[in-house]
Order: structure tokens, then sequence, then C-alpha cells
């Protein structure tokens, strides 16, 4: 019994931080399943009041997002791969995101203030199959 209570009060901190900013990706790739790209970006800079959602950056990306469909497909799926923790007030996140065409890499970082996790940059490109390519020649040397 007492094993079991050291186990899991050393897996209770990793399950709690991850919950907490969980429903920030949760809400960004509910409105990108449905096509609402510039509600997804909203959804986003909606949880930090230190970045405007109005700059010309944040609608660059937006209309970059909202033109996925025409130049990939549509979207199928989204699946996190690399999860990197920094402390407890700090996460970067990134997910493959499956498109008709081919995946894509999303990735966040999300910076937790007092009890509220905010967004603190996001950005997608299409370089996952590049990387992933170099990565396995990589350990083909090892």
């Amino acid at each position: 019994m007492k094993k079991l209570m050291i186990v899991i009060m050393l897996f209770l901190p990793s399950l709690v931080f991850a919950s907490d900013y969980d429903q920030i990706s949760k809400q960004l790739f509910s409105k990108i399943k449905t096509g609402e790209y510039e509600e997804a970006m909203n959804s986003l800079y909606d949880t930090n009041p230190w970045v405007s959602k109005n700059s010309d950056q944040v609608i660059n990306i937006k209309a970059q997002l909202s033109s996925l469909d025409g130049l990939v497909g549509k979207y199928l799926f989204h699946e996190l791969i690399s999860e990197e923790k920094v402390g407890t007030h700090f996460v970067h996140l990134i997910y493959m995101v499956g498109y008709e065409r081919q995946p894509l890499r999303f990735e966040l970082q999300l910076y937790k203030v007092g009890s509220t996790w905010r967004f603190q940059s996001f950005s997608f490109d299409a370089d996952l199959q590049e990387d992933i390519g170099k990565l396995a020649n990589m350990k083909l040397v090892d």
C-alpha cells in the first residue's frame, strides 16, 4: 500500500500539470476540425491579454490556416508527438496534424501565470517529413 501511494504521488504532479493546459489545444483543434480557422486562432490569442490578435502577423497566420484546405485537403487528425516541459510553468507542444495530402507540424508554447495557462507562441509548417527523414538518417550512423 505504501508503495502504491509513492507511485501515485510521483505521477500526480505531471497529471495535474498536463490537464491544466490541455484545454487550450483541445479548443484549438476542435475549431480547426470544423474549418473555423479564424476562431481557432482567436481561441489561442484570447488566453493572453499581452498579445494582439489583430496584428499583421496574426492576420497573416489566420489567412495561411484558412488556405490549408485548398493546399493540403481536409483535416483528418491531430496527434501530440512531443511535449517538453520546463519546470511547472512552461511547455512546448508539437503536434502532427494530418491532412489528406500530407501531415503538417503545429507547435504551441504555453506559459502558466499564477494558476492560468496562456498561449505564448504558435507556428506551423510542412517540414515534419523532412525532419523525420533527417532523424531517421542520423540513427543509421549510430
